[in-house]
């Protein structure tokens, strides 16, 4: 009998909720961890193996059971109030734990604010540092997982998430928003969730992967289709004016992995109904 491949998540949010669902559907035996006893419940009533965790700076508590895993997903992002430093504190604190458990692969869940914007192209290889914070942060606690001697990290850089109610709504179009002509570089949940099967699938380890959809629409033009979807007033651009930006290439990822994006054309989300989970 082939033994079944045991996925902790850490944690279950907005992407991490769905991610194990469609993990354990796809046969995999799946942990989910909150930071409460009532999101603990609200795990467990959609059928998931759930555990409360708590990870800060200083602590990381919670049952023996959850770190009984082959693969860990960790999908916790800096929060700017908390500032920079941290962040990578709590992240360097999980990697001391995760080293002490039979725990060799770690996903970790990043984001495409790592890159300076450089108004052009950005692949894996751009080492320029980003102005933002959480940026700095990120690609500080990348570099503490992958340099870890006990397990491998493959880091995946998501562009914006989008999707479900992640799009714009009535209120803030019709809240005269006004928007720029920077290009976006986003993902809808649903190719995260495929992206991250596929890396646990082709055992797709000790890589950086940038994720997002290969179109980049302009900011305006993406408000100008949500709020025809839903019959609004178009929303005002900005004036014209020159806006720093990046392009992030996602060609290793479709190359090395073979992955094919559901929403290549971020666009494509307004001709979808919204759904949650």
């Amino acid at each position: 009998m082939i033994q079944q491949t045991k996925i902790s998540v850490l944690s279950c949010g907005w992407l991490g909720k769905p991610l194990a669902l469609h993990l354990q559907a796809a046969g995999y035996g799946v942990k989910g961890a909150r930071t409460s006893a009532a999101g603990v419940r609200e795990l467990e009533a959609l059928g998931l193996e759930a555990y409360e965790i708590v990870l800060s700076e200083e602590v990381l508590s919670g049952p023996d059971a959850f770190w009984d895993a082959d693969i860990l997903v960790v999908n916790i992002p800096p929060r700017k109030e908390r500032g920079k430093e941290a962040h990578i504190a709590e992240i360097a604190l999980l990697r001391s734990f995760v080293e002490t458990t039979a725990i060799r692969r770690v996903l970790f869940v990043s984001s495409t604010s790592v890159y300076a914007d450089i108004n052009g192209l950005v692949t894996e290889d751009n080492e320029e540092m980003p102005d933002t914070l959480n940026g700095q942060a990120l690609r500080a606690v990348e570099a503490l997982l992958m340099e870890s001697p006990v397990f491998e990290t493959t880091v995946l850089r998501f562009g914006g998430l989008i999707g479900y109610d992640r799009v714009p709504d009535e209120r803030r179009l019709l809240e005269g928003k006004r928007v720029n002509e920077q290009p976006m570089n986003v993902i809808h949940r649903d190719d995260c969730i495929g992206v991250i099967q596929m890396v646990i699938e082709k055992e797709a380890w000790g890589e950086v992967f940038n994720a997002c959809a290969t179109r980049h629409p302009l900011r305006c033009a993406y408000y100008k289709a949500a709020a025809q979807a839903i019959g609004l007033q178009l929303p005002r651009r900005m004036p014209a004016e020159e806006q720093p930006y990046k392009i992030v290439g996602s060609s290793k990822l479709r190359n090395k992995l073979g992955y094919t994006f559901t929403y290549d054309d971020p666009l494509l989300i307004f001709n979808q109904p919204s759904k949650q989970v």
